[in-house]
């Protein structure tokens, strides 16, 4: 059996059950076996499996010795598990050129899974095997937050060399690890190397349990590799600060990446994450369940040694309550506070899209929602149009669906690049497609996007029955288009006030009445959407929110003033015409 082969039986295993995975797992596959289809069937896609290249680094890896444990001392053959990650980071190549695919990695799993070793091993393949083969003097670092943490990775190194046959080939110090032919190396950072810019010229960079670092200085010393195959390699557990960049950055776009139901995509980040799922531990009760522990341990509970130290602490945790924070943090690799509450299920979003619209929406009723925010940040405006369909709801009236569109502007080039780099997320990508209008401004110009609206709704000869602005931002604009003879209506940032539109719009798209085009700046807005909640009232949390999610405020506008619209010819329409009766 190839490698490629055991990866994709290894990969049909976790989607069917077989073999036990967390959903965010179970995403890494399928994205594994798209791959796959799409090299096999699209002589376009950029990229192509090497299996010589897979097969390189499992036998580099046996040629390693295990540390500690059971095993010490014994040759490191890799687990499928492990061969999913490590095989894809050499198996695929870009076909232009036949470099690697992945540029960075992200590996999330609970500890004691063998994630130091992992790096480790990859570090040495890289500064003797690939350093030579490109003629290069590869600088490899490891960098934790604290000195003991960036040693962590380095020491494994070392002791993984201990009586290997490969040895010979490395000049091993307390603080340096050398390729003899190559005159590559290893090295640890501190924390004084993050700011002073040491190590700025990597080959290679690996960050040791990310979840600790409270922000991107090392990260930002990658920007500076210009190896001809540099690579940035991120291992962590999950932490318990939800400000830390592992969680607001990597872990929140990693699983975009997997999640196939967002439009989200970076054909150079290899991401796989394991970790109870949310259903998992809503009752705590349901984690004397021991089959759900494989899903965050895919090493520890493949042997009784690590299932039994896993059980005691988990003994431990029930007995004491204030341990069971770490037990799920550490062993299940659970963000224990992370109590923000997402809005919408994409898997539903993503059902309401659709190819071409349903009905010809011309000279239908339209509101028109704008979330202006800040003037030289994101700006969107979004269109609801309510109609009707033949269906009956059990009332027996017609069923209303609503067509949404949105769209949005930045001021200029100079925003359009930071907030890519802040939201990792191709906004370029949208402007070409035309979602996104880049104004040219040093403020996002209001006109400007009120020229776009109104030209859209005459575009498409629609009625504009409301502009729904947020008064905080718009107040004057709003006086002149109310003086102009348009309907203005106010929708305040309150829980009181979006409460309505806020569920309403969820539940409309949980039944399938909302409709929309494909649109990728909407979908990654969506996806980043949570609530908060105030006296059983629900509104979208603006400062939960670290990404953007200008086009759903908007659309949470429009849709405010559009469920009430009241179409000719409905019940209501008949008593309107009762009461103007004159009697």
């Amino acid at each position: 059996m190839t490698i490629l082969e055991e990866l994709i039986r290894y990969s049909e295993d976790c989607i069917s059950g077989k073999i036990i995975s967390c959903r965010k797992h179970k995403w890494a596959c399928m994205r594994f076996l798209r791959d796959v289809e799409s090299m096999r069937t699209d002589p376009e896609y950029p990229f192509t499996w090497n299996e010589d290249r897979a097969k390189e680094i499992v036998v580099w890896f046996s040629m390693l010795r295990h540390r500690t444990g059971i095993l010490a001392g014994k040759p490191i053959n890799l687990t499928t598990w492990q061969k999913f990650r490590h095989c894809q980071l050499y198996g695929w190549r870009r076909k232009a050129d036949g470099r690697k695919r992945f540029t960075k990695s992200f590996t999330e799993v609970a500890r004691k899974n063998a994630k130091s070793q992992d790096e480790a091993g990859i570090a040495l393949f890289e500064i003797s095997v690939e350093s030579t083969r490109h003629g290069e003097i590869y600088e490899y670092y490891t960098a934790g937050v604290k000195k003991d943490q960036s040693r962590k990775v380095f020491d494994e190194a070392r002791y993984m060399l201990n009586g290997s046959p490969l040895r010979r080939r490395f000049k091993v110090t307390r603080n340096e690890i050398t390729h003899i032919k190559s005159g590559s190396y290893i090295k640890m950072l501190s924390k004084d190397d993050s700011k002073n810019g040491d190590g700025s010229n990597p080959a290679g960079l690996i960050l040791d349990e990310y979840h600790e670092h409270p922000n991107t200085d090392y990260y930002d010393l990658f920007m500076g590799a210009n190896a001809q195959e540099p690579l940035l390699m991120i291992i962590t557990t999950a932490g318990k600060n939800l400000t830390y960049p592992a969680y607001t950055q990597e872990y929140k776009y990693c699983s975009k990446i997997l999640d196939p139901n967002v439009d989200v995509s970076d054909e150079t980040y290899l991401a796989d994450i394991l970790e109870l799922d949310p259903e998992d531990y809503e009752n705590l009760d349901n984690l004397d369940n021991e089959e759900l522990w494989h899903k965050a341990n895919p090493i520890r509970m493949s042997y009784e040694d690590g299932r039994t130290k896993i059980r005691e602490a988990y003994r431990i945790a029930k007995e004491i309550p204030e341990k069971m924070t770490g037990f799920l943090t550490k062993m299940m690799d659970v963000w224990v506070q992370a109590k923000e509450m997402g809005y919408m299920d994409m898997a539903k979003w993503k059902a309401c899209e659709v190819k071409s619209y349903p009905v010809d929406t011309r000279g239908m009723p339209v509101y028109v929602g704008f979330d202006m925010s800040s003037k030289i940040d994101l700006t969107s405006v979004a269109f609801v149009v309510p109609y009707q369909t033949e269906e009956r709801d059990h009332n027996g009236e017609p069923v209303v669906r609503y067509i949404v569109m949105a769209h949005s502007f930045i001021p200029n080039r100079e925003k359009l690049v930071e907030r890519t780099r802040k939201d990792h997320f191709d906004y370029e990508m949208c402007e070409r497609l035309g979602f996104l209008s880049v104004t040219n401004t040093p403020i996002v110009d209001q006109s400007y996007v009120m020229r776009y609206a109104l030209g859209i709704c005459k575009l498409n000869q629609w009625e504009i029955q409301c502009l729904c602005f947020d008064p905080a931002n718009a107040s004057k604009l709003m006086m002149d288009l109310s003086a102009e003879g348009y309907d203005v209506e106010e929708v305040y940032q309150s829980h009181k006030s979006l409460n309505e539109s806020t569920q309403g719009f969820r539940e409309q798209v949980y039944c399938r009445n909302v409709v929309y085009t494909f649109n990728p700046l909407l979908n990654f807005a969506m996806s980043n959407a949570v609530t908060r909640q105030s006296q059983g009232l629900i509104k979208i949390d603006k400062d939960a929110a670290i990404q953007r999610i200008d086009p759903v405020d908007a659309i949470l506008a429009g849709f405010k003033l559009a469920m009430y619209h009241v179409f000719s010819g409905g019940k209501l329409a008949d008593i309107d015409r009762f009461l103007d009766m004159e009697i």
